[in-house]
């Protein structure tokens, strides 16, 4: 009866470890993305571009914004972030107009939220949600003043081959 009790014991160490969810990332998100929808008012088309990042510990991401009109808006960024064990995200984001933002957010699921810029410039909330493993919708929002939040960009981004 002892050596049951004993291997039931050791069973139910080794269960549960076995059982463990994989570690969060944005492997989900990876890959080359086409958007359209609208971006300060206007429609805006734009592409994703997210893969593993060099040092094969983190994820780059390339990012353009076009927006045709008067002046016509072609915006450009480049990211890297770091996902922990719990699933916070931590990086920072550089534009082709020379700012760097930090990030900082969450991955869970389906969503991933990064909050980015400083209360001295800017703060805003970029929001990627997949609809399903091709389908994706970005919004990304700027605090005001009163603690509201106004959205200026809303895209819907398909998986490209």
């Amino acid at each position: 009866m002892t050596a049951r009790w004993g291997m039931a014991a050791l069973l139910a160490i080794a269960a549960p470890a076995a059982a463990q969810a994989p570690a969060p990332s944005l492997a989900a998100w990876h890959g080359s993305w086409s958007g359209e929808g609208t971006a300060f008012g206007k429609a805006a088309t734009a592409t994703l571009v997210i893969k593993g990042a060099p040092d094969g510990d983190a994820t780059a991401l390339a990012y353009r914004l076009a927006v045709p009109g008067t002046p016509p808006i072609d915006y450009a960024a480049e990211a890297i972030y770091r996902v922990d064990a719990k699933g916070r995200v931590r990086g920072s984001w550089t534009d082709n107009m020379g700012r760097t933002r930090p990030i900082g957010g969450r991955v869970a699921g389906s969503e991933w939220h990064n909050h980015w810029g400083s209360a001295d410039v800017e703060i805003g909330r970029s929001t990627y949600v997949l609809e399903a493993p091709d389908r994706m919708i970005v919004t990304d929002s700027v605090l005001k003043d009163d603690g509201s939040w106004r959205v200026f960009a809303t895209l819907r981004f398909q998986r490209t081959p």
